[in-house]
């Protein structure tokens, strides 16, 4: 869909703005392939964000029932100003152009922190809904997260980022040279099997920092079509080992203990269980965005992601060669 079609169904959709002058300005945003534009009502300023998709990712087309369920739950997203979901158009509320990876030269103390410590109690709501006393009025989500998607997520990894940018020349020794090979690696598999065999709760899928816009001191969750049944800690992971934000280790470890202060007692076990889900989650994790960047930079043609990858290695490695670690993927990473 091109400008003008955006402009024609903008007046209709928005009658009181059916004969302003109207400025149409075209976000770039991340990978999903939709097209975002910033619609500005020249007179007062007023804007909001029109958003077109399309059917090929099926994400795409559960935005607008996710964006109501949010809603209705209180959990802080934009609302849906008006919808042709016959054209694969909505358009939402404009949430500004700030979002939490934006604030990294900022203070820790005055804006950083209490910036992610209200985000971790924005997702911490959503978390609070459980796969085993579900709500009543779920929208239509994605496939939860099980061995299959685990699985799939290392393919990714291995056939995107392993296979297009080093070789596996550190791999165990029961596995081969290829993707196909590593993918039975018992640590893998172990892994996978570990993830889906815990309870799971509702999870944004891509809780990453370019995710939560912050508009007037508070945060907007965007980007979450891939919602989803899976584990809190993948989420916490996503954030807290997010390529695209620095956080020193003291950093890192104040949020991870400020949200397992928000959710001890759900009966999930204790702190070092805690600590372990979130450590594996967090490999399962930059697996899957590694494996995005180089999917997006080599075939999508999208190279700015090339710049994430450093950032996501060292962090991945680092978690490798940890307590919970698979020690072979580190070794990978540094070929």
């Amino acid at each position: 869909m091109d400008l003008s079609e955006v402009e024609r169904f903008t007046r209709r959709a928005l009658p009181d703005w059916s004969e302003s002058e109207l400025e149409f300005r075209p976000i770039e945003k991340g990978g999903s392939g939709r097209l975002f534009v910033r619609v500005v009502e020249a007179r007062s300023g007023e804007s909001v964000i029109a958003m077109h998709y399309s059917d090929d990712r099926s994400d795409n087309a559960r935005f607008a029932g996710i964006t109501d369920f949010l809603n209705r739950q209180l959990i802080a997203a934009p609302e849906i100003l008006a919808r042709r979901e016959d054209l694969g158009l909505l358009w939402v509320t404009d949430l500004g152009e700030l979002d939490l990876g934006n604030l990294d030269q900022e203070s820790w103390e005055s804006v950083r922190r209490p910036a992610f410590e209200k985000t971790l109690r924005v997702v911490r709501r959503l978390h609070s809904l459980t796969e085993a006393d579900p709500p009543d009025d779920l929208p239509g989500m994605e496939l939860s997260f099980d061995e299959r998607l685990y699985r799939w997520e290392q393919e990714y990894f291995l056939n995107q980022f392993v296979a297009r940018f080093g070789k596996p020349a550190g791999a165990p020794s029961d596995a081969g040279e290829t993707a196909a090979d590593l993918i039975e690696a018992s640590d893998l598999v172990d892994l996978r099997h570990e993830l889906a065999g815990l309870p799971r709760a509702l999870v944004h899928r891509d809780f990453q920092s370019t995710n939560v816009m912050i508009r007037s001191g508070e945060p907007y969750l965007i980007d979450y079509q891939g919602l989803r049944w899976g584990l809190p800690e993948y989420d916490l992971a996503s954030l807290v080992y997010d390529p695209y934000t620095t956080l020193t280790p003291d950093q890192r470890e104040h949020l991870v203990e400020f949200y397992w202060e928000l959710s001890e007692g759900e009966g999930r076990g204790g702190h070092d269980d805690f600590v372990r889900r979130l450590h594996r989650c967090g490999m399962q994790r930059l697996m899957q965005a590694l494996g995005a960047y180089g999917y997006l930079a080599e075939v999508k043609g999208k190279r700015d992601f090339l710049r994430h990858i450093p950032v996501a290695t060292s962090r991945l490695a680092a978690l490798a060669q940890g307590d919970h670690g698979i020690p072979w993927l580190a070794e990978i990473l540094a070929e």
